[in-house]
Order: structure tokens, then C-alpha cells, then sequence
């Protein structure tokens, strides 16, 4: 017998870690030992494995593996999701690469649902970027959710926050959202398990041909897009200029419009207009074009000799802590269920008094607290010497209005309180 005739096969190691048997009988030789190892260290020349003593808690792992290999071996995962596809394959797709897994679940080649183990693919974070839901109105629901236990679209039902067709279309939306994160993924590993995809607490049916399709357009077209803007941070404002003549508008357009009613960051438009990433970015890459909404730069925001540190650090905290005594004025006043005379009284001072272009929009929220962001928007679109002088002055005024009106209700204790209060906020601001 030769020593070819004698060599029943091989292991093969590759430069990526992965192992491949090579010859039939060393496989059949092997299958007798079918199970989960792992490796002990040893040194260069030899291999030792151990029986696993328990199945490992990786997803993939939990079923038959059907099909797996290099996400850049095949080329990208769309190569990997057209095969799938066009194989009408069923089972959990798996893409692994570094602490990062998601999951597609096929049935017949045709998409029926999506996991990931990101934090931003969860179903509340969708309904959040979608503008469903506050991150307080979110993370209210996710405790409450826990509580009683359901999940936090059961949850969203029973307290009628969303009805059945809202939860379905925000399922199907985080489903799609899962598959085009995946066709961002690069390189890692893929496993297709048997899965029984009919068990899935909402099953869908999403055509992964037209998916994938969509999802190489997007992928396109955001890049065309950044061109403008360059990502969700930028701010954008409507357009003081007076747009093209015979510029046609889409209802999309004016929903963009409509909610951009003062600078807002492309992430906080896409939750106002409940539009998403993608739709968002894209019409407003169009309103730009057309002059209707313009891209501020950090320069849009202070005028010349004025340090942009200056405009977000002093006058900024300025507000905050005028905005504190306002919040403590506000709750004392609602005490005696007079905060709606104190807001229809601020309404006519804003409106009237001598800082009008200043509080121009500027609205106080549920707290008694001014819109900051809307206010120090105006403020830098003033062609004012002293800011910083400025704002104190209009806060001040503001204050003592605030004060004077509220002591109609107040008893004499209150006041005195929150007297202390304001000679410790002089103090603070000098």
C-alpha cells in the first residue's frame, strides 16, 4: 500500500480561519463524531479539539445549517440573497459579522420576516425615527410593556397608542429596514438554517427581488443625496428666498414643509414628518434644488466677529437657567390652576413688547419652559451688536412679567420662595 493510498483525506485551514474536509472518507470518518467542538490550544503542528459539553447560544447554531460561507467569498450579501432568492430556498438567513447579527426568514425564496440584535432595528426605535412615538413616549412603553408583560406592540394595542393596521405597517417597515442595513454589510460570515418561518409571531410575504432592487437604489441614490446633505445632523430651514417661478409641488414636498417651521436637524424633520431616513433626505435634496429649503452651515449661524462657542455655550445655558425659574414660576402657578391666564398673558407679551423679532415663533412648552432652539434661531438672525447682552435684557423683561403677573395668584410665602430663586439666578448670570 502506498502512502497516497493510506492518506484518507484532509483539513483544511484556510487564511480566514474556516475549515473544509477534503476527501470522502476522512467526512465519513468524521460524521460518526458529528457535533459542536472546541478548540484547545496546542502547538503549530497539531490540531485539538474537545467535545462542546453544551449547544452554543449562537442564533446560527439553534437549527441545521443548511448553507454557509464568506460574505466576501460570494462577492456581497446581494449575490448571497440572490441565491436564496432564486433557489426559492426557505429558512433563517443568518449575516454575522463581528458582535453585529441579522436575520432574514425565507420562505419559497419570498421574505417573511427580519431580527437583529442592533439596538436601532428594534421595532420602538423604528416607530421613534418614524416620528410614532417620543423617546419618553417610547421608553414609558417599553418599562410598561415589561411590567405587564407584552411585547411592545401588544402593549402599543391595548393602550390604543396604535391601532392594527399602524402595527403592521411599522413591522413591515422595521422588516425593511433590517434588509437594507444588510446589503450594507461587507464582509463576516452567512448561515442558512432550517427554520420553521411559518412559526413567526407576524409572518409577512415581501418580494425580495423588488427589495433588493430598492435597496441598490437607495444605496445609490443617499450617496447622490449627501452631496447636499451631508448627513441626518445637518440643519436645514425654509428658504428666505423666493423660489423659481412655476416650481410644482408634490404632497410629500408640503409635508417637509409644513414641519420644518423653524432650523431643525434632518434627524428631527424625519421624526416630524414621519417620512423616514431615506424619503426625507431625497425630497429634501429636491426642496434645496429648488430653493425652498436651504443647508445652514456652522456660518449661518453667527454673524461676522461673533465666535460660534460664544452663541452655543453662554447664551445657551443663559436660556437654561432662565428657562428653570419659568419652569418653577409655571408650577407654581398651576398650583392654583392659573397657568392657562399666565400662558394667555405671555402670548400677548411676546407678541407686543419691545423684543417681538426675538420671540418671534417662540412657544413655551407643557413645563413653562421656552423653545430654546427657536429662540437662539432668531437671535442669530438678528443684525445686533451684543447677543449676549441682548438676550439677558429680553429675559429679563420676560421675568419681571412673569413675576408681576403671577402675583395676583401667589400667596405671600410663594412669592417670597421664588424671589430667592430669581436673586440667586442674578447671581449666577452676574
Amino acid at each position: 500500500m502506498t502512502r497516497r493510498e493510506d492518506v484518507k483525506g484532509y483539513v483544511l485551514v484556510d487564511d480566514s480561519g474556516r475549515i473544509t474536509v477534503i476527501g470522502e472518507p476522512l467526512r465519513n470518518q468524521l460524521r460518526a463524531r458529528a457535533g459542536y467542538y472546541t478548540h484547545v490550544p496546542s502547538e503549530r503542528t497539531l490540531l485539538h479539539f474537545t467535545r462542546a459539553t453544551s449547544v452554543p447560544a449562537f442564533e446560527e447554531f439553534r437549527d441545521p445549517i443548511v448553507l454557509q460561507g464568506d460574505i466576501a467569498g460570494m462577492g456581497s450579501t446581494v449575490e448571497i440573497i440572490n441565491f436564496v432568492t432564486a433557489a426559492k430556498l426557505s429558512g433563517n438567513l443568518v449575516f454575522v459579522s463581528n458582535q453585529c447579527r441579522k436575520c432574514l426568514y425565507f420562505k419559497s425564496g419570498e421574505v417573511r420576516g427580519a431580527s437583529s440584535n442592533i439596538i436601532e432595528d428594534r421595532l420602538g426605535e423604528v416607530m421613534f425615527r418614524f416620528g410614532a412615538l417620543s423617546r419618553e413616549e417610547l421608553e414609558r412603553a417599553i418599562a410598561e410593556g415589561k411590567r405587564f408583560r407584552r411585547p411592545l406592540g401588544n402593549y402599543l394595542l391595548d393602550q390604543g397608542t396604535i391601532n392594527q393596521a399602524e402595527l403592521y405597517i411599522f413591522i413591515r417597515r422595521q422588516v425593511e429596514e433590517i434588509f437594507y442595513s444588510v446589503l450594507l454589510i461587507k464582509d463576516g460570515d452567512f448561515y442558512l438554517t432550517k427554520f420553521d418561518v411559518d412559526a413567526l409571531p407576524s409572518p409577512l410575504s415581501l418580494n425580495a427581488n423588488s427589495m433588493l432592487m430598492d435597496g441598490l437604489r437607495r444605496s445609490d441614490e443617499i450617496q447622490y443625496f449627501k452631496q447636499r446633505i451631508h448627513s441626518s445632523s445637518v440643519r436645514v430651514a425654509k428658504s428666505r428666498e423666493t423660489p423659481p417661478e412655476g416650481t410644482k409641488l408634490e404632497a410629500k414636498d408640503l409635508v417637509i414643509l409644513s414641519a420644518l417651521n423653524t432650523v431643525m436637524t434632518v434627524e428631527e424633520l424625519t421624526r416630524a414628518c414621519r417620512l423616514g431616513e431615506f424619503d426625507t433626505m431625497k425630497i429634501l435634496f429636491h426642496l434645496v434644488g429648488a430653493g425652498h429649503v436651504k443647508v445652514l452651515e456652522e456660518r449661518d449661524f453667527v454673524t461676522t466677529g461673533v465666535d460660534i462657542t460664544e452663541i452655543t455655550t453662554e447664551m445657551s445655558g443663559m436660556v437654561d437657567t432662565f428657562n428653570s425659574v419659568f419652569q418653577r414660576i409655571y408650577t407654581a402657578i398651576s398650583k392654583h390652576d392659573q397657568h392657562n391666564a399666565l400662558k394667555q398673558g405671555l402670548d400677548t407679551f411676546l407678541q407686543f413688547y419691545g423684543f417681538v423679532e426675538l420671540f418671534q415663533g417662540v412657544a413655551f412648552d407643557a413645563t413653562g419652559a421656552l423653545d430654546k432652539r427657536a429662540l437662539l434661531t432668531n437671535l442669530n438672525q438678528n443684525q445686533i451688536d451684543n447677543r449676549a447682552t441682548f438676550l439677558s435684557q429680553a429675559l429679563n423683561e420676560l421675568l419681571f412679567f412673569e413675576m408681576f403677573a403671577a402675583r395676583e395668584w401667589l400667596e405671600r410665602d410663594e412669592q417670597q420662595e421664588l424671589q430667592k430663586i430669581i436673586n440667586q439666578l442674578f447671581i449666577e448670570i452676574g
